[in-house]
């Protein structure tokens, strides 16, 4: 039995089909045909964005000017000082930064946002200090802000815990924003900081909200992010490149990928720099090809042509914001501000982290802590009442549930006679779509049917297998996508969600074909195991009771909230973090739906009879 389950059915064709899915659901930039249309475009699309990246939050963040509080300052005496403060980026979220800033100011002063990207040390970094002292004592106000998960926000260092929000209907995605956009607006509100010479830079977790700030607020005039972005199109074929789930936000690329949001830069002076043997991600050679020369025919159109460069690092090539990038910001910045310093960097001092340290309020928010107050308030809402099918229609729009238009169970080899069964492997193929590998063990006499998935794929099933054949039941093993071979690392869900679908929904379709394809003669039993796979067949039965005779899960949820009280990282469960998913359904919701299923778990019991 257990040779049978370990076979491999589909092989490398399973990552492929994979990618293919993916790839008819993310959009490509293309050149408008004109300068107006662009235009007339842009504000729309910006919009459009933003108002994905506050879903679920309370209304006129974006408006609403930050607290700050300054709580102390270096002198240097070396032409600048350091001043400390904290600003709340979001309710309760206090963000610490430190502002260097020129000690003579003459006028109106060029301002640079250096939002911090993912190292640990935050805004201690050496090369972050090198960079703000260099900038200061070329006379440009410098802003320092730290990075959720870094530094002294290291209470957050799981910031994948987005996730947590998205499950409650909140874009975590718009915390992100509107801590960038808030450091943004402490920058400019500085009596001295000239609106018109506002630049924006950052390495890699800061390149990318570069990226971001600046193609959606066009108050920084100058946008130089250092191996940030590239678009999810090419990411889904380059794992490394995928990053974190900041980067890949719910439903993004329903409006526009990294080349669209790179083309909101233009008509700004821009300078991408990328690192030819970048050690992380982003490597020059695919994101000249993939962001630079999507967007270059836009710059020329709209006579700008000039205002975009490109800047491969080979000094030292790998992830940094070293001399050399330093540098190429200083000339950059030169050109663009009218000024003329150094092209080199000037001598600076470092200091430690714990001479920069800020201070944090005790209760300092954390993406958790926004998860659990936004869980408590789902929690005391009563249910609305609603008839069955008008629950099942709303369930399946909100997992964006797939309809195949023709499913195909076809044998794979030939069947293996044994003592007290029958062996026989089988695909499902779904449209041109998804190939399901199965395992039939057929009895002599066979009763009835069964149908085993569980989080360890077939190969973990032969227990289950087991039973279900001492019941005379002929049974199929079968993976989804996510088990056994059609395993998927937990970032390519990510991009599925980022593609404006949902992984949770493509895992239920299939469960419902599999019990299509295999109930011909009558109802399977459906059995389930592990943390995930349970409540992808509830909710398989939960839209289609009549297609399961009974469901026996293992350790099934009591509720969805569990993923926030633990709180269980997104990886170990990505499809189930479905955007939205508890603000209208949970699992007693499901089983409640589910009737009259048999439902019944040996770790609670029957659930019902």
């Amino acid at each position: 039995m257990q040779r049978a389950l370990q076979k491999k059915l589909i092989g490398p064709k399973a990552h492929h089909q994979l990618l293919t899915y993916l790839g008819t659901h993310l959009p490509h930039f293309k050149t408008p045909t004109t300068a107006t249309t662009w235009l007339k475009k842009a504000p729309t699309l910006r919009a459009e964005i933003l108002d994905l990246f506050f879903r679920g939050h309370p209304k006129n963040l974006l408006s609403a000017k930050p607290q700050v509080r300054w709580t102390g300052h270096i002198k240097t005496g070396q032409g600048y000082t350091i001043r400390k403060l904290r600003y709340e980026g979001y309710p309760g979220l206090w963000v610490p930064a430190l502002l260097y800033e020129p000690d003579e100011l003459k006028g109106p002063a060029p301002a640079v946002l250096n939002p911090n990207g993912h190292h640990a040390g935050g805004k201690a970094m050496d090369y972050k200090q090198a960079r703000c002292i260099n900038l200061a004592k070329r006379g440009m106000l410098a802003l320092n802000t730290e990075f959720i998960g870094m530094g002294e926000l290291r209470a957050d260092a799981d910031h994948n815990r987005i996730g947590h929000l998205d499950l409650l209907g909140i874009a975590g995605i718009g915390v992100f924003y509107l801590l960038m956009k808030r450091g943004l607006d402490v920058l400019l509100a500085h009596p001295k900081a000239d609106p018109q010479r506002t630049a924006m830079t950052g390495l890699s977790g800061g390149g990318w909200q570069t990226a971001l700030l600046a193609a959606l607020d066009e108050r920084v005039k100058v946008i130089v992010p250092v191996a940030g972005h590239s678009p999810v199109w090419q990411r889904r074929g380059c794992i490394e490149d995928i990053g974190d789930q900041e980067q890949c936000p719910a439903d993004l690329c329903t409006a526009a990928d990294y080349d669209a949001l790179s083309a909101l830069f233009a008509p700004r002076p821009t300078l991408l720099i990328y690192n030819r043997n970048d050690d992380c991600c982003f490597q020059t050679k695919r994101t000249r090809k993939s962001i630079y020369q999507p967007i270059r025919p836009l710059f020329k159109m709209l006579g700008a042509g000039d205002n975009l460069a490109l800047h491969d690092n080979t000094d030292p090539g790998t992830h940094n914001y070293e001399r050399d990038n330093r540098r190429q910001l200083y000339k950059f910045l030169d050109r663009h501000f009218g000024l003329s310093t150094d092209a080199d960097d000037l001598p600076y001092e470092l200091r430690t982290d714990a001479e920069l340290n800020v201070g944090l309020p005790a209760d300092n928010a954390t993406l958790h802590s926004i998860a659990q107050d936004a869980l408590r308030k789902i929690n005391k809402r009563k249910a609305k009442t609603k008839t069955f099918t008008t629950a099942r229609k709303e369930l399946a729009a909100l997992i964006k549930l797939p309809r195949w238009k023709n499913a195909q169970l076809q044998k794979a080899g030939t069947a293996q006679k044994r003592k007290d069964y029958t062996i026989q492997h089988y695909l499902l193929r779904l449209d041109d779509t998804w190939t399901l590998p199965l395992t039939e063990f057929a009895p002599p006499r066979a009763t009835s049917t069964a149908l085993v998935i569980g989080d360890g794929g077939r190969r973990a099933a032969s227990a289950q297998i087991a039973a279900a054949l001492a019941q005379k039941r002929r049974v199929f093993a079968a993976d989804i996508f996510g088990t056994g071979e059609l395993h998927a690392d937990p970032r390519y869900h990510m991009l599925i969600s980022t593609a404006g679908q949902r992984s949770l929904g493509v895992q239920v379709g299939q469960v419902l074909a599999l019990l299509d394809a295999t109930g011909k003669r009558s109802a399977p039993h459906l059995t389930a195991n592990g943390q995930v796979v349970p409540v992808i067949a509830l909710l398989a039965a939960a839209l289609k009771p009549k297609a399961v005779a009974s469901l026996t899960t293992n350790t099934l949820l009591d509720t969805l909230g569990r993923l926030v009280d633990w709180p269980l990282p997104y990886a170990n469960a990505p499809s189930l973090f479905c955007f939205g998913l508890l603000t209208r359904f949970d699992i007693p919701d499901l089983i409640a739906l589910a009737a009259p299923v048999p439902l019944s778990d040996p770790n609670r019991g029957p659930l019902r009879l």
